[in-house]
């Protein structure tokens, strides 16, 4: 099948997400047109006011189809008509819930989301391509520890099960959020559904998953409070709100990407020329806390960054990652992690109204 092509319609799914809305800006930049999915008309003028409130361009290329349930194969069905490729980006990334909970709010919505979105670009004979977005998790054995010296690549997959998921503790992230074992599993079992689905189905698109890791970026998709932070951002506003004297937060899942650069490789993604189906891993390099700080307060002296232990760096302490593939293959380059940080950190600031800078 032929890489989709320029100016065509294209679905994106979770539309009033995140990494969708740059993923949305970056379609519109490119003249693709865009048919976002969103749960409610609300959600879609929240999410066309912040777009365009950003300065994203071409938004009258910009449509929004009401998908209540993603997971129900009729309801999603009439949004893919037209469309020459889908960004599968909803997530079933659930703050709520507890154990006992996990198989209903967490596993079912995200197996049964990715299988309806694999399902219904079969049905649709104009789809070429169908890119799912991932993540690092589906690829990382936290069992194992932070392995330093090892490399993980495309080819490596976390071992958690369906099981695993519906049947996690309930030990708590760092943010005190969501379970990370029933999260991850999550993850893996819903990008396996696709890789099943494509193994038993003789689909006619190719399928295509991304793996990042921590998305860090600025922010252009609707959020009204610091309260409603994605996972990725809350790391970096956690060190910008300590304080100068306070100790430097621990360093979770410590690789990353930026969040213009995962848009870009979605795109590419798209327009990639490829026989068979695919996998990329998505990280810049590694990070850590003290060195977001580090970048902060040598460009935004004013901010509550902690001091800590400066110049201080944990990478060899832990795994890394091989991305080269998605370099070369598709001709991602990265932002550094002070280009990224410091748009962040100043939209973040703003958000808090306290410290001017």
């Amino acid at each position: 099948m032929a890489p989709t092509d320029s100016k065509s319609l294209v679905l994106v799914t979770g539309g009033n997400g995140f990494i969708a809305a740059h993923c949305i800006a970056t379609l519109l930049r490119s003249e693709y047109r865009v048919r976002a999915t969103v749960r409610s008309a609300e959600k879609g003028e929240a999410t066309f006011k912040s777009l365009n409130e950003a300065g994203v361009k071409n938004l009258e290329l910009l449509e929004f189809s009401v998908v209540p349930d993603p997971t129900d194969l009729q309801v999603l069905s009439p949004a893919l008509q037209e469309c020459q490729a889908v960004l599968h980006l909803a997530s079933a990334f659930n703050y709520d819930a507890k154990p006992g909970e996990f198989e209903e709010k967490l596993m079912i919505p995200a197996v049964k989301g990715t299988q309806v979105i694999c399902q219904a670009a079969e049905q649709i004979s104009s789809i070429r391509r169908v890119v799912v977005m991932s993540s690092f998790a589906s690829v990382y054995d936290a069992s194992l520890g932070l392995q330093p010296g090892r490399v993980y690549s495309e080819e490596d997959w976390c071992p958690l099960t369906y099981e695993d998921g519906v049947n996690a503790s309930a030990v708590k992230t760092w943010a005190n959020r969501v379970q990370p074992i029933a999260y991850r599993a999550s993850k893996v079992v819903a990008e396996r559904a696709a890789w099943d689905y494509v193994r038993d189905h003789p689909v006619k698109y190719q399928l295509i998953t991304l793996c990042p890791g921590m998305v860090f970026g600025k922010m252009i998709h609707p959020i009204s409070s610091l309260s409603q932070l994605n996972a990725s951002n809350q790391i970096v506003w956690d060190v910008l709100n300590v304080g100068q004297d306070g100790a430097i937060p621990p360093t979770k899942a410590p690789v990353w990407i930026d969040v213009e650069d995962l848009a870009t490789a979605s795109l590419k993604s798209l327009e990639l020329s490829t026989n068979g189906h695919e996998r990329f891993l998505l990280t810049q390099s590694s990070y850590d806390t003290q060195e977001i700080a580090d970048i902060i307060r040598g460009k935004l002296p004013k901010s509550r960054a902690p001091v800590g232990s400066p110049g201080y760096r944990i990478a060899d302490t832990h795994y890394s990652c091989d991305s080269s593939k998605a370099q070369q293959v598709l001709g991602v380059e990265f932002k550094t992690l002070e280009e990224s940080i410091i748009p962040l950190a100043q939209q973040l600031y703003d958000m808090d109204k306290v410290v001017e800078l």
